[in-house]
């Protein structure tokens, strides 16, 4: 799914973030208990949101339906500041949100930057429930990279081959046999 580049950044550290939350050292389930601590910590962590506000969305895991997927995929493509970017009061009607979040919903619409981060927070579950992580390729680059082609294939050539033979000197360098290619 294409995402702005606010998003495409976003969504792959809330991935880690979930990843990091999954498992304890042991490699047993624990994100539900971990899930649970960081909800009943809210007021503690929410002050994160101006600065990594992927560690405090997870709280948020599981709390959002998404009945009109034309409204979060128009949503994922802007960022905080833009047009499209919609206000939490403009997203909550196109959503389902569980009971049990409306509590933390409350609390993260008084903090600063609080309906950005709750916005940002739908949009990251809606990619999470969409297996998406790719990045975009923003729009003014696109014919850039089509004149460019022909160029970086040829030089990707050269450099490979140099790459290739930086390679196999180092590796005489250490001691082993070259390749017979």
């Amino acid at each position: 799914m294409k995402t702005s580049r606010y998003f495409s950044e976003l969504i792959r550290s809330y991935n880690d973030e979930i990843d990091d939350l999954v498992t304890d050292s042991e490699g047993k389930s624990v994100l539900q208990k971990r899930l649970n601590d960081k909800r009943g910590a809210i007021d503690t962590i929410l002050p994160m949101i101006e600065f990594s506000p992927e560690m405090v969305s997870v709280v948020f895991y599981g709390a959002f339906g998404f009945p009109s997927a034309d409204t979060m995929q128009q949503l994922v493509l802007s960022e905080p500041g833009d047009s499209g970017f919609l206000s939490w009061a403009e997203l909550k009607p196109d959503l389902t949100v569980a009971a049990w979040a409306e509590p933390l919903i409350a609390l993260s619409q008084k903090a600063q930057g609080g309906d950005a981060f709750l916005v940002s927070t739908a949009a990251l579950e809606f990619l999470r429930n969409k297996g998406s992580s790719a990045a975009p390729v923003p729009k003014n680059d696109v014919e850039d990279e089509r004149d460019d082609d022909a160029d970086h294939d040829e030089a990707s050539d050269e450099d490979e081959s140099d790459l290739s033979e930086a390679g196999a000197d180092w590796l005489a360098e250490q001691g082993f046999e070259p390749l017979d290619r």
